[in-house]
């Protein structure tokens, strides 16, 4: 991951990305294809002072640094990035995210075609994605994503895939509408990737919410293989309790001591 919530950028002129090389180093060693996430994202938390105390003029100056240095070190070696993240608005508005939003403010809701086109000039190769949550189960939200790649693709922008986060709960989203939606994005012209899928449960489940688990991780790996143009799905996290995320909501196909869930066999019927 980068962006410099992660103090891979402790100031502007200063990078520290030893810690990435070492993830990027450790997943090719291994035969992995690198995944780089995210290079332009709007949550203020994950942005440090400096950036946030920038003035405007310099916002867009201070985007290009960091995309050219990042994707420029690790061109060949990151196969695909997630260029912005989560720029679609909750709710039934089904616009783009302005509030708290440094690129934005900046400029404007072009800041995500300039992304782009950026990071393709620095490593022309490297397959490019938006990424967002909540398309499973909010159509605003949908329309939205939807919309924003149809403007993106009219004015040339480089955007090859969309990544859908799929953070859901049993019961929350419906398999057939998910199915027509990414069909309907693949129909666009954009490739499908599931990109951080994990599926909530209570603080205190019962073995029937395992079940629940284990059936909700089987639908959605099923559906995302019937629909075209899929190219991956990938799980957030491994095991249950691990800080950051979701950590009291058992939302994985792992254990905390790494024994395999009812989840991990859901998925594993889904893949026969």
């Amino acid at each position: 991951g980068t962006f410099m919530g992660d103090s891979s950028r402790p100031s502007r002129t200063v990078f520290d990305l030893s810690e990435m090389d070492w993830k990027v180093n450790f997943g090719r060693t291994r035969g992995m294809d690198i995944h780089g996430h995210t290079l332009v994202w709007f949550a203020p938390s994950e942005l440090p002072d400096w950036v946030k105390a920038a003035p405007k003029a310099d916002i867009e100056p201070i985007m290009n640094e960091h995309i050219d240095t990042v994707v420029k070190r690790y061109a060949g070696k990151i196969k695909l990035w997630d260029v912005v993240n989560e720029a679609v608005n909750d709710g039934d508005t089904g616009t783009l995210r302005q509030d708290d939003n440094k690129w934005a403010e900046a400029m404007g809701d072009d800041y995500i075609r300039k992304a782009f086109v950026r990071a393709n000039v620095a490593d022309p190769k490297a397959i490019l994605r938006y990424n967002d949550y909540g398309m499973d189960d909010n159509k605003a939200k949908f329309d939205g994503v939807k919309n924003l790649l149809i403007d993106l693709k009219k004015k040339g922008a480089p955007v090859h895939a969309l990544g859908w986060q799929m953070h859901v709960k049993p019961g929350s989203f419906d398999p057939a509408e998910l199915l027509a939606r990414m069909n309907e994005i693949a129909d666009l012209g954009f490739d499908n990737y599931i990109t951080e899928l994990d599926v909530e449960l209570p603080e205190n489940p019962g073995s029937s919410d395992y079940e629940k688990q284990k059936q909700t991780f089987k639908t959605v790996v099923e559906t995302a293989l019937k629909a075209r143009r899929l190219k991956s799905i990938v799980v957030w996290g491994i095991r249950d309790g691990d800080p950051d995320w979701l950590t009291n909501n058992h939302p994985q196909l792992f254990d905390e001591k790494l024994n395999k869930k009812p989840s991990y066999f859901g998925v594993q019927e889904a893949l026969k």
